[in-house]
């Protein structure tokens, strides 16, 4: 069996990054504290507890799935803003992007006799080539411990280096063993990986259920996977550090991606009493380009 590398919760980004790119997959043991981890899952469980299974083939019929975290507890709102995530995201996104977003959030619970789902990749809901781009990246947070036989996250190190091909390949299934590792972890820890390798949920052949979390990251001109405008309420928002707000959406991808009628969005949620100027959002290398080209027409002018 491949096996995945693991790293304390203090590595700097570097090694971390250097590993993502040759396996497309790492762990990083145990980033919350217990504490943290121990509140997470009494947030969650009670919103779990409420919900019923899926039902269908991809998503499996003894799992269940919950979106919009960020209001669910606030211990998701600060595992999103881990510094050392960020430096990783900010790596593999921020070349082809002025700023990423989050592109979902969703708790995933799988039950007792749920198989293992299909291989799949994730990028895939964006239907264009982006040979050698990643669009995205996953964090797969342990609320439980993840382990060999209770549905631990299966993936296929150095799958992302593949040529592209449809995701839902059957012949995948097959795979040898020694080209499938586990993601096993203690609770608390997180699994990070590329968009581009191929993965899938694991068989629980336990009688527990297994509990998990994903934030994912995406470039911030692409279209967000669960949709947070409709998700989270302004009162959601305002509870939300800037940077989360951000990160949700809430935010201008320069030049003037995502603006409303001139404004920043969450100026324009504010409803301010007075009509607010109609303004520019231009990439910062771009603004001195243009001021020039407007003060040499002026001065032309005036001539």
């Amino acid at each position: 069996m491949a096996t995945i590398k693991h790293f304390g919760p203090f590595t700097p980004a570097q090694p971390i990054i250097e590993a993502l790119k040759e396996d497309g997959c790492v762990v990083i043991d145990t980033v919350l504290p217990s504490e943290r981890d121990a509140k997470l899952k009494s947030d969650l469980d009670r919103h779990l507890d409420a919900i019923a299974d899926c039902q269908g083939d991809f998503y499996g019929y003894a799992t269940k799935r919950l979106g919009l975290l960020f209001n669910k507890s606030d211990v998701f709102q600060e595992m999103a803003l881990i510094p050392s995530i960020l430096s990783v995201m900010d790596h593999f996104l921020l070349p082809s992007c002025s700023q990423y977003q989050i592109n979902l959030t969703q708790a995933i619970s799988i039950g007792p006799n749920e198989p293992r789902q299909i291989m799949h990749q994730d990028d895939p809901m964006f239907p264009f080539l982006h040979p050698g781009q990643e669009v995205m990246l996953n964090c797969m947070w342990a609320i439980d411990d993840f382990t060999e036989t209770n549905g631990s996250t299966v993936l296929v190190p150095g799958s992302h280096k593949w040529p592209r091909q449809e995701s839902l390949n059957l012949a995948l299934n097959d795979l040898p063993p020694e080209d499938i590792a586990l993601g096993t972890m203690k609770a608390g820890s997180v699994l990070i990986y590329l968009g581009s390798l191929f993965h899938c949920g694991g068989k629980n052949e336990t009688q527990s259920r297994r509990c998990g979390a994903v934030i994912s990251y995406s470039l911030g001109w692409l279209r967000q996977a669960e949709n947070a405008y409709l998700g989270y309420s302004l009162e959601d928002l305002e509870a939300m550090p800037d940077k989360l707000q951000e990160l949700v959406g809430y935010f201008v991808h320069k030049p003037n991606l995502g603006s409303i009628n001139g404004m920043h969005p969450m100026d324009f949620i504010k409803k301010p009493a007075e009509p607010a100027l109609f303004t520019e959002f231009l990439p910062d290398a771009a603004k001195p380009v243009v001021k020039a080209f407007r003060d040499q027409s002026l001065s032309k002018e005036a001539a």
